[in-house]
């Protein structure tokens, strides 16, 4: 080993991932639409199976089934929808940051 002292090179600034769940518009919006979604799903199930004449239990187990599958779409969607929110409002934020930059340049 060298008695030299080691140059230690900072870091390169690293960046934060940008989730849907740290977006706390996004985070609300998704659990909203994954609990109505999976409550809708049962709701309409077990009347439609009830109103055909199916027995309550395999009318229930049908509602479960397909809330558990629409609970699962529900979430599916909501996340790709706010993806595409989160890139539009990303877009937004960096024109307005453009625009002031040229602004700051006009007025120097």
């Amino acid at each position: 080993m060298s008695d030299a002292p080691t140059t230690v090179q900072p870091a390169a600034s690293v960046r934060e991932p940008i989730t849907i769940g740290a977006h706390p518009r996004a985070r609300r919006s998704v659990r909203r639409a994954r609990a109505l979604g999976g409550l809708l799903g049962f709701l309409v199930t077990v009347v439609l199976s009830l109103r055909a004449g199916v027995p309550a239990w395999d009318a229930t187990a049908r509602a479960l089934i397909a809330g558990v599958v629409v609970h699962l779409a529900a979430w599916a969607i909501a996340v790709s929808v706010w993806k595409q929110l989160m890139l539009a409002e990303l877009h937004e934020l960096q024109a307005r940051l453009e625009r002031r930059a040229e602004l700051a340049r006009a007025d120097a």
